[in-house]
């Protein structure tokens, strides 16, 4: 698995930020990844997609999947050109 380089990660099964506490990816970490994968946009949505799926499942197993999934995991990417 892709490890991003941010001390802001998520903490399974919470999926809260092991640093600030807040839902994750946090504001901080997604500053952090999008400086990281400027060059590489599709490598974002690669890496924020199958945390995504890591989130269903940890919340499937015994929590509510939160309303806001897509907007908190891959809503926020702003990446010219993945459209194409």
């Amino acid at each position: 698995m892709l490890v991003p380089r941010t001390d802001h990660q998520g903490e399974r099964p919470t999926w809260n930020c092991k640093v600030c506490g807040w839902p994750w990816p946090c504001a901080v970490a997604k500053v952090e990844l999008a400086e990281q994968y400027q060059r590489f946009p599709r490598g974002l949505v690669v890496l924020l997609g199958s945390y995504m799926i890591e989130a269903v499942d940890d919340w499937a197993a015994g929590r509510r999947t939160p309303p806001d999934l897509y907007e908190r995991f891959l809503g926020w990417i702003d990446a010219p050109g993945l459209a194409a």
